[in-house]
């Protein structure tokens, strides 16, 4: 997407606001990134809240740079929310399974359940849709119901 971003950095009795406007893709996640990064540096937030409402695209990129910066921010000792996205943003979020990135004020799908109901998967980054309960395979010799 050819959109510029535009960032802008505030603070607030309640911790620092990143609100951006533009389109969030390959070409401006450095942005995001660098803002969020100078922002734990310099100022030392313990909270930073990224307001998406003018966000007119988000991609892949920009919810594993959003992951990241929450990642880098926990590891700082400050919490990073992402508020009040597009239907679109929200879509793209829910879509990468990274809905615990969302604030949880709005109306946010509920969480699913803890990592343990859910059946292992071989890769561990993946999870079963199914819940944990007997398999489906029925073996050969015994008889079907």
């Amino acid at each position: 997407m050819s959109d510029r971003l535009r960032l802008r950095l505030y603070s607030s009795p309640l911790g620092l606001y990143l609100t951006a406007d533009g389109c969030i893709d390959g070409s401006t996640v450095q942005q995001v990134t660098t803002a969020v990064d100078l922002a734990l540096t310099r100022l030392n937030p313990v909270r930073i809240t990224v307001d998406l409402t003018a966000v007119t695209y988000l991609d892949v990129a920009g919810v594993a740079t959003l992951i990241a910066c929450r990642r880098d921010a926990r590891a700082r000792g400050a919490h990073l929310t992402v508020t009040q996205p597009s239907s679109q943003v929200r879509a793209t979020v829910l879509a990468c399974g990274a809905g615990d990135l969302l604030d949880v004020g709005g109306a946010v799908d509920p969480p699913l359940p803890a990592a343990d109901t859910w059946r292992r998967c071989r890769r561990p980054s993946l999870r079963s849709l199914r819940p944990p309960g007997r398999a489906r395979r029925v073996p050969r010799n015994e008889p079907t119901r």
